[in-house]
C-alpha cells in the first residue's frame, strides 16, 4: 500500500503540461501558433522573438508590441478495468507578450510566455492510481522571458543570441482517507541561452536554425500541508515534503529548424523541433529519483495566404512523437503522441494594428501504462493583437 501511494502521488506531481512538444516544454508559446503551428521561419511579426530569434533582424524597421492569450479546453483521462477518471478543468489564462525594436541591421527583443506546464488539473472523483484520495488538485506553470539581440550581416544571413529566464511555480493538494490532507508549494528559477541563424540562400526562401540550451533549474519546497503524522509517514516511504527540500526541474535543450518559401501572396513553411530530454534532469518534490524520458520530436507544415492588405488566412498540421516509455508516463497528465490541426487568420483594420485569431484541435493516440488506458484531447483558441509604432 505504501508503494502504491508513493508512486501514485509521484505521478500526480509530474508536470501538468497543456500542450507540450518536449515532456514539459511548450510549443504553443504564442497565440499565432494556434492559427498555423509552423512558426520556425517567422520574420515579419514580433513572435519571431519566440520561434526564430534571428528573424527579428529581417523585420521592417519599427517598434512592435504584441499581446495574446489562449483558451484551452481539455479532457485528460486514465481508465482501469472498472472506472474512467477525468480532468476537464479549462485554462482561460495562458498569456504571451513580445516587444521588438528593429533599426537598421539590429533587432532588440523581449518576451513573456508560458515556457512549460501552464495548467491546472482537477480530478474531482480521485484516481485509480491513488485510491481513497479526492479531489486531487495540481497546478504547474513555468513562465519564461527571452531577452536578446539580432544582427543582419547582409541581406542573406542574420545571427541572434538571447538569454532565457525561467520561473517555476508548482502546487499540489489532496485529501487521502489514511493520510488526511497533504500537499506542498514549490518554486524555482533557471537561466539558459538561445542561439539562432536565419539564412536566405535565394530570393523568397528562408532557412532558420535555432538552439535552446538546457535550462538548469532547481525547485525548492516553500511550504507544505499535512499533519506531522502524515508527513512522517510520507518521509518513511521516501517522500520528503520538508520545507527547503530541493529537486531538479530542468527544461530540456531544443533544436529548431524551419524552411519557408513565398510564392506571390502564398507563404508555405515547414518546422521541425527536437527535444533532448535525456540531457535534462527532471525530478519531483515527491521522489529522490529523476525521470528518464526518451527524446521527443515534432514536425509541422503550414500555409499563410494574404487575400489583400486587410485579410490573411492560414492553416497547418503537425505530428508530435513524445518521449514516454515503459517506465515513464503520467496518469494525471498523459504523455502521448498526437496529430494537431490549426486554422485561423489575421485582420488588419488599420495599417498599424493586426488582430490574429485561430483554433486548434489536438488528437492524441491512446496508450496503455501499467494496466491503465491513458488518453486526452485538447481544443485551443487563440487571440492576439499587434501594434506597430512609427507608421
Amino acid at each position: 500500500m505504501k508503494k502504491i501511494i508513493a508512486g501514485a502521488i509521484l505521478s500526480a506531481l509530474a508536470a501538468c503540461a497543456v500542450f507540450a512538444g518536449g515532456i514539459d516544454a511548450k510549443t504553443n508559446l504564442n497565440a499565432g501558433y494556434i492559427r498555423n503551428p509552423s512558426r520556425n521561419t517567422e520574420s515579419e511579426r514580433p513572435e519571431a522573438a519566440l520561434y526564430n530569434i534571428a528573424g527579428t533582424a529581417f523585420m521592417a524597421d519599427g517598434l512592435y508590441l504584441e499581446a495574446g492569450d489562449q483558451f484551452i479546453f481539455k479532457t485528460y483521462s486514465h481508465e482501469d478495468a472498472v472506472t474512467e477518471y477525468k480532468d476537464e478543468k479549462p485554462v482561460f489564462l495562458f498569456p504571451n507578450a513580445e516587444i521588438v525594436y528593429k533599426h537598421g541591421k539590429f533587432g532588440f527583443f523581449g518576451t513573456f510566455q508560458v515556457a512549460a506546464g501552464g495548467g491546472s488539473l482537477e480530478y474531482k472523483d480521485g484516481s485509480a492510481a491513488l485510491p481513497g484520495a479526492k479531489p486531487i488538485d495540481v497546478y504547474s506553470v513555468t513562465f519564461g522571458q527571452n531577452l536578446g539581440v539580432s544582427y543582419a550581416i547582409n541581406d542573406k544571413v542574420s545571427l541572434s543570441g538571447a538569454v532565457r529566464l525561467l520561473e517555476a511555480n508548482q502546487t499540489m493538494e489532496t485529501t487521502h482517507a489514511s493520510l488526511g490532507k497533504i500537499g506542498y508549494e514549490a518554486s524555482g528559477f533557471g537561466v539558459g541561452g538561445i542561439f539562432g541563424v536565419n539564412w536566405r540562400p535565394v530570393e523568397n526562401l528562408d532557412l532558420a536554425f535555432q538552439y535552446k540550451s538546457v535550462t538548469k533549474m532547481e525547485c525548492e519546497i516553500d511550504s507544505n500541508k499535512g499533519s506531522a503524522a502524515a508527513l512522517s509517514t510520507l518521509k518513511f516511504m521516501g517522500i520528503d515534503l520538508a520545507k527547503g527540500k530541493k529537486y531538479d526541474a530542468d527544461l530540456s535543450p531544443e533544436f529548431n529548424f524551419g524552411a519557408g518559401y513565398k510564392i506571390d501572396n502564398l507563404y508555405l513553411s515547414s518546422s521541425f523541433n527536437y527535444y533532448f530530454n535525456g540531457q535534462a534532469d527532471m525530478g519531483s518534490a515527491l521522489s529522490d529519483k529523476n525521470s528518464d524520458y526518451d527524446d521527443s520530436w515534432e514536425i509541422y507544415g503550414g500555409a499563410d495566404y494574404k487575400i489583400n492588405e486587410k485579410f490573411l488566412v492560414s492553416g497547418g498540421i503537425g505530428y508530435s512523437k513524445q518521449g514516454y516509455n515503459d517506465k515513464y508516463n503520467n496518469y494525471f497528465s498523459p504523455v502521448l503522441d498526437c496529430v494537431s490541426f490549426g486554422l485561423g487568420g489575421e485582420i488588419t483594420p488599420v495599417k498599424a494594428l493586426t488582430v490574429a485569431f485561430g483554433g486548434m484541435y489536438a488528437k492524441y493516440l491512446e496508450e496503455e501504462y501499467k494496466s491503465n488506458k491513458l488518453n486526452k484531447s485538447i481544443i485551443m483558441l487563440g487571440l492576439s493583437a499587434t501594434y506597430k509604432f512609427g507608421l
